[in-house]
């Protein structure tokens, strides 16, 4: 008898190794593929990081001429500066010359009327002379003296009037001359000032467009210095993703070590089940003596164990879990496929649907990545899974809701969230990505979806 249990336990043995080592070498080949997917996320990572660095230096070099752009732009405002300045004085310096300008005018028209009564004054001596004789009417004052004393005042009174009269044409002839070369020399002042502020204003335009010049420069670095700002944030969420990504893929390596030992646990306690029902029974056979069969109770319990209760009714219920590599994750209409449309890579597929509350579940088992919200994704959920040894990557975006975090295992079917039209989106539907490897390595979907 004792020969006979041996002999059963040994063979219950040999049963169980053969449990134990398929489990074994799927979980090493599973581990092996998840750590050279590991090693080539950090490979990738590095990559990222020195564009990062590339980037940051492009950075550096447009700050520097930014900077260079910035400092002939303040040294052209401080042209501009010193010509307003220039301008200022020749306009004030034009505003006296008019102001001059004006003053002489009344001095001319003063000298004028001098000018006029002088003309008046001469023209009456001058028709005197032509009535009375002119010289003779002189020589009659002067012989009308009645003494040589009153000759001598007659003579001197005489000569006083000749030489006022000519003392009157010198003095209205040299006022003429020196306003007419006044005027002249003041209106040349006033064209010279007026063409030196046409040349100033010249300057002052060409100043200005060298200014609108250097300004388009700086637009330029300022675009190019926001687009490689915008590269680098690009490159560092991506860096920040492959971290996360390698952070997870440790969690899906962790767990399927850990899928691995419950597997192997549940086969060899199920395997020692066995051998001792099979011990029993050898026990029993030997032991007892023949007598009617009894009805074994074994095959009841699971006919009437109780089934699962039934899911509460939604207004739109889950997809039913497929078989396959990935499952629809949402019900719903197709509308529209993956590839280019205007100019741009649609990376993915769109599946909507106007219920209310419509579940979006994970197309496959696996660690989520990240859950978070991103202005062009909305709500989104990405997910990394390791099936057949290979590691694959889904998103799921525009969610209304989300109910996983980052880290978290998920099985193929579990609800995500909600569809929703948040981010980037036109209206209620979920997109639907599957890249082969890491993100940004996406493939059709509809080749994978079963």
């Amino acid at each position: 008898m004792r020969k006979k249990l041996l002999a059963l336990g040994l063979a219950a043995l040999v049963g169980t190794s053969s449990v134990i080592i398929p489990v074994t070498q799927e979980k090493a080949y599973a581990n092996t593929e998840l750590e050279k997917k590991k090693s080539e996320l950090q490979t990738e990572r590095s990559g990222v990081d020195s564009n990062i660095k590339e980037k940051q230096g492009e950075l550096s070099e447009l700050k520097s001429k930014e900077e260079k752009l910035n400092a002939d732009i303040e040294k052209l405002d401080k042209q501009t500066a010193e010509t307003n300045e220039k301008i200022r004085e020749r306009q004030a310096e034009i505003e006296e010359a008019k102001k001059k300008i004006q003053e002489l005018k009344v001095q001319i028209q003063e000298v004028k009327k001098r000018i006029a009564e002088r003309n008046e004054l001469l023209e009456n001596r001058v028709r005197s002379l032509q009535e009375t004789g002119g010289v003779v009417s002189y020589l009659d004052v002067l012989l009308g003296a009645q003494d040589f004393g009153d000759l001598v005042t007659r003579v001197s009174a005489v000569t006083q009037i000749v030489d006022a009269d000519k003392e009157i044409i010198k003095a209205h002839e040299e006022d003429k001359k020196l306003l007419e070369q006044s005027e002249a020399e003041l209106s040349s002042e006033l064209q010279n000032l007026e063409t030196a502020l046409i040349e100033l204003e010249s300057l002052k335009q060409q100043l200005k467009k060298q200014a609108a010049e250097k300004n388009k420069l700086i637009e330029q670095v300022k675009a190019q210095h926001k687009s490689t700002e915008a590269a680098i944030y690009e490159l560092e969420d991506e860096a920040a993703f492959l971290k996360e990504q390698e952070a997870a893929i440790a969690k899906e390596i962790e767990r399927q070590k850990q899928e691995a030992e419950r597997k192997r646990r549940e086969a060899a306690e199920a395997a020692a089940a066995e051998e001792r029902a099979k011990q029993e029974a050898a026990a029993q056979a030997a032991a007892a003596k023949p007598s009617s069969p009894k009805k074994s109770s074994s095959s009841g319990s699971s006919s009437g164990s109780s089934s699962p209760a039934p899911a509460p009714a939604k207004p739109a219920p889950a997809p039913a879990v497929t078989g396959g590599k990935f499952m629809w994750p949402a019900q719903g209409t197709f509308t529209s496929g993956y590839g280019h449309r205007w100019g741009k890579l649609h990376a993915g597929i769109d599946i909507a649907n106007r219920s209310a509350n419509v579940p979006v579940v994970a197309s496959a088992a696996g660690t989520v990545i990240r859950s978070y919200y991103s202005s062009s994704y909305g709500n989104a959920v990405f997910i990394t899974h390791n099936i057949d040894g290979k590691t694959y990557t889904t998103v799921y975006a525009h969610l209304d809701a989300r109910h996983v975090s980052a880290g978290q295992s998920v099985s193929k079917g579990q609800q995500l969230g909600y569809m929703g039209n948040t981010g980037r989106s036109t209206g209620k539907h979920l997109h639907f990505e599957i890249h082969d490897g890491a993100w940004k390595n996406p493939v059709n979907p509809m080749n994978y979806l079963q």
